[in-house]
């Protein structure tokens, strides 16, 4: 009996072994293919950051996938790890859907080079990125690269196989849902707002009262607000070249001056460390931040205190953008180095504005260390190619030396 009873255990013993290394087996065959699409993801990123320019602004477009909710997470992930790193410029998300509700297309659906490159040059941005999922026989690879705007170059190609996880399986559910093409927020800026069936009754006819009481006559309902698009002419007269999709900050369409003013210098003085140490702090402790879209009106209040503290700044950029008047809206300035960048792209770009090949002034300034010490610079973008360059007055050694003062275009923004 004891003999049969040792028998049936290692029976027993066998079985459960062989069902563990089935459900290892399993386990395998679900998981098997590469490392994880975070790993995926996050190496792609740092295989864009080695290879692309410093400062380079870069856009991420698409990712052509079965679902759409696979795409965003790419997309997303991606955009994260190319933030945290900070060397290369990453175009918003916001600004990417308002152009894509232009284009008309999906995140996760197939776009041409061409349209592409089109969306690249409206934003302004250098590179472009776009990728893809391909299942082959239940493994996936995800592919994606990175183009080039102006020569349709790939400047980075990544291939990786990733594991058929449960995070894979569960992106991929759904499918296509047709939300990908325009966020909610979007779409319900373009949506038209659906009229109710109105009273035959004339609005305006008087509400009847209380007895005892005078009649009150209805007020007619407010017209709604006027919705602009890239290249339409603005209240004051300039070109539209940017629509944030809502009022936030009390604000939502910029328009550019129809004319150039200038060229002028920057500052006919130079502007201490100190003074932009304040500029920062004021824009949230950080020189970057003076960059950005819709801090190019701080900007110019700040950079007009430091000038009616040195007796008014005539001659300075910030003073011709700030005194513009047009079709009586005075309430103009110089664009911080992101807006002026989406006057490149939006308008220049795409023939409108009557720009000339050459440098603008922006409002955004910043230091630059050399070996006489640190100096003040101001950003500026040459029309002419789109690069971004920085430039200060200052001596320049010579026999005899030689004091420089760079002069370039000015085009005053308003924004409402």
């Amino acid at each position: 009996m004891r003999i049969i009873g040792k028998f049936v255990y290692i029976i027993a013993f066998v079985a459960l072994a062989g069902l563990l290394s089935a459900g290892c087996a399993s386990q395998r065959e679900v998981n098997h293919g590469g490392m994880t699409l975070d790993r995926a993801i996050a190496d792609a990123a740092a295989r864009i950051d080695e290879r692309i320019a410093a400062g380079s602004k870069i856009a991420l477009l698409n990712f052509s996938s079965p679902s759409d909710r696979f795409s965003l997470y790419v997309l997303d992930e991606l955009s994260a790890n190319l933030l945290d790193s900070g060397r290369l410029t990453v175009v918003d998300r916001r600004e990417v859907d308002l152009i894509r509700g232009e284009f008309d297309f999906q995140f996760s659906g197939e776009v041409g080079d061409e349209s592409m490159q089109s969306m690249g040059q409206m934003l302004g941005a250098q590179s472009i990125v776009s990728g893809s999922l391909t299942e082959i026989g239940g493994d996936y690879r995800i592919a994606i690269r990175v183009l080039n705007v102006q020569s349709a170059a790939i400047e980075v190609h990544f291939r990786s196989d990733i594991a058929n996880d449960r995070r894979v399986q569960a992106l991929l559910e759904g499918g296509r849902t047709g939300a990908g093409s325009v966020p909610q927020w979007l779409a319900a800026a373009q949506t038209p707002t659906a009229q109710p069936v109105r009273n035959p009754t004339p609005a305006a006819q008087a509400v009847q009262p209380p007895v005892g009481q005078a009649p009150v006559q209805a007020q007619p309902a407010a017209p709604p607000a006027p919705v602009f698009r890239i290249g339409d002419t603005g209240p004051a007269g300039g070109i539209i070249f940017f629509d944030q999709g809502n009022n936030s900050g009390g604000w939502r369409f910029m328009e550019a001056a129809p004319v150039d003013l200038g060229p002028v210098v920057f500052a006919t003085e130079g502007i201490s460390v100190n003074e932009i140490q304040q500029m920062a702090f004021a824009q949230g402790n950080n020189e970057r931040r003076s960059r950005a879209l819709g801090t190019g009106f701080s900007n110019t209040e700040h950079l007009t205190r430091i000038a009616n503290n040195r007796g008014g700044g005539f001659g300075w950029a910030v003073r011709l953008a700030a005194t513009y008047e047009l079709n009586g809206f005075d309430d103009w300035f110089l664009p911080s180095q992101d807006e002026l960048n989406h006057m490149y792209g939006n308008l220049h770009m795409r023939g409108l504005g009557n720009f000339r090949a050459e440098r603008y002034w922006s409002s955004s300034m910043g230091t630059w260390g050399t070996l006489w010490g640190t100096r003040t610079v101001a950003q500026y973008i040459n029309f002419s190619n789109g690069e971004v360059g920085s430039s200060g007055d200052g001596w320049i050694d010579g026999s005899p030396p030689v004091y420089l003062e760079a002069r370039y275009l000015v085009r005053p923004v308003r924004r409402f």
